[in-house]
């Protein structure tokens, strides 16, 4: 309407200068029937879809076009390139075939006005009409077809739109859910739970921890591991064994004791991953409160050290005395007295043994056993070994090989008495499990800087199942064929030696198989003279 407008009041004021003033009252009525006209299409055009409107304006339009100048201008004149305006209209505003229609319509009028004023119709104008049309309805099939496209393309993107939105939503329900689900999980858990990102920076705790280490949730939330583990006053080696085992340092303990003001709290960590790469994105750690369990320990320690050092006056009194009987101090025994004291003898040593390493048990749990090193001949080691064990194992019925290798150097620098100890523990345990053949016990150098006692026997052997389980304090190996408490001995033997050598910074370890016998192996840091010395 408004191009209508732009180009009918310049004609209308042109043809007012032009014409007689009787015309001036048609020109008047013909503007305000072309402004009546466009705004009942524009009302059409809102209460009413479809292209009824477009034809209506278009026509209209051809309407006020023919009025717009004399019969001879638009007929053969100037006014003739007026009508190219809905031809072209035409072309977009409806399908683009139509174009042909009003390019027949503007035809016909002229051919029409031309008739009327006695003039040949304008052929060359025409076919001009014609030519529009067809390059208007080539440019708008191409218009159209584009739009057509990008309409399909809208709606699908629309749809993908509408698809992911609705993906979007069911994901952070569930995302809701899941988290609600979880929250109440940690909630119920009495153990402490903390999450650490990658950064170390806590982004998750339950009640339980706050109550554990009476830090409020509040503090918890975003709180750094530095932060957490200095928030209570608790010891600096607590919180070095925290931070070491939630950065996964080399030097961590697995599921360390920490001192955490007046408990003593278990630790352990576990990584989180990233459920698609598998990235670990951050660690979640646990705390136990073992305050109750820990004093107990410590009771059940104390009770087994006072019985056990009690029970060494009256046994250590029963082998004097069955000594002195074996000896005849009180006059000869005949054969079965001897016996008799001699298994008197025998059982007293066993006890002496046992309440020895529930006394060394003690002392290790108490962490009152130190290791004093000096220079020792190595020589003398397997010296001292064959004096303590010889006979036993003569008795038996085995051979007891010693041998020390070539490399090893003559003089060593450790604890006497606790390689002594470590010694004879790992070669009674196989003389109890060897029936048949020998124990051999080797010295030789595992590298530059270690070297290694060895312990191999032809005894019963370890079932693989059980290896795992046999420096465990209490615990001897099972298998179908023996049961191995026939053999004596509380379970104690080589826990005692597995924490002797970890005093000395050493490492155990053991191979074995049902029927194939056992080899232990302690290898020990080579120390060849004193420190400072």
């Amino acid at each position: 309407m408004a191009v209508l407008l732009i180009i009918q009041i310049p004609i209308s004021l042109f043809n007012l200068n032009n014409i007689d003033p009787q015309d001036n009252l048609f020109i008047g009525l013909a503007s305000i029937f072309m402004l009546l006209s466009m705004t009942g299409i524009y009302w059409l055009n809102r209460v009413r879809e479809g292209n009824v409107s477009s034809y209506i304006f278009l026509g209209v339009v051809m309407l006020v076009v023919s009025f717009s100048d004399t019969p001879e201008q638009i007929a053969i004149g100037r006014s003739l390139f007026v009508f190219m305006i809905p031809i072209v209209m035409a072309s977009l505003i409806l399908q683009a075939y139509s174009t042909f229609i009003f390019a027949a319509v503007s035809s016909i009028i002229i051919s029409l006005l031309a008739i009327s004023i006695n003039e040949s119709p304008n052929v060359t104008a025409m076919l001009s009409y014609f030519l529009i049309a067809l390059i208007s309805w080539m440019s708008s099939s191409g218009l159209q077809a584009a739009l057509r496209d990008l309409r399909t393309i809208n709606a699908d993107l629309d749809q993908i739109v509408i698809e992911r939105t609705n993906e979007l939503a069911d994901a952070l329900t569930r995302e809701r859910i899941e988290s609600g689900r979880n929250q109440a999980i940690l909630n119920s858990i009495a153990d402490g739970v903390i999450v650490f990102d990658k950064q170390h920076v806590a982004t998750l705790a339950n009640p339980a921890l706050s109550q554990i280490t009476e830090i409020p949730v509040q503090t918890l939330q975003g709180i750094s591991l530095d932060n957490f583990v200095q928030v209570k006053n608790i010891p600096h080696k607590s919180q070095q064994s925290i931070k070491d085992l939630i950065q996964k340092s080399e030097h961590s303990e697995i599921n360390p004791r920490v001192e955490w003001g007046d408990k003593v709290l278990s630790a352990s960590v576990a990584d989180v991953h990233d459920s698609q790469t598998q990235e670990t994105i951050g660690s979640v750690a646990v705390f136990r409160d073992i305050t109750q369990e820990t004093q107990i320990e410590k009771m059940k320690d104390n009770f087994v050290a006072v019985v056990s050092h009690e029970l060494r006056t009256p046994l250590n009194a029963i082998m004097g005395h069955a000594e002195i009987l074996r000896e005849g101090v009180h006059g000869p025994l005949n054969e079965k007295q001897l016996s008799v004291t001699q298994r008197v003898m025998v059982n007293v040593s066993r006890l002496l043994n046992m309440v020895g390493d529930l006394l060394n048990e003690a002392q290790i749990r108490a962490g009152k056993l130190s290791v004093k090193p000096e220079v020792i001949q190595t020589a003398s080691l397997l010296e001292n070994l064959r004096i303590a064990m010889d006979k036993a194992v003569t008795d038996k019925g085995l051979e007891l090989v010693t041998n020390i290798a070539s490399d090893m150097p003559g003089e060593l620098v450790g604890d006497p008495q606790r390689l002594q100890q470590i010694l004879i523990n790992l070669t009674g345990n196989a003389l109890k499990f060897t029936q048949i053949g020998s124990i051999t016990v080797s010295l030789n150098c595992a590298d530059d800087e270690h070297w290694k006692i060895e312990v191999k026997d032809t005894g019963v052997g370890i079932a693989e199942n059980e290896l795992p389980f046999v420096f465990d304090a209490f615990r001897q190996a099972n298998n179908l064929e023996f049961t191995t408490r026939q053999y004596g001995g509380i379970g104690l033997g080589l826990s005692i030696v597995k924490q002797l050598v970890e005093l000395m910074n050493g490492e155990i370890q053991v191979t074995s198989g049902i029927g194939k016998g056992s080899t232990f192996t302690v290898v020990l840091p080579l120390l060849k003279e004193m420190k400072g010395a």
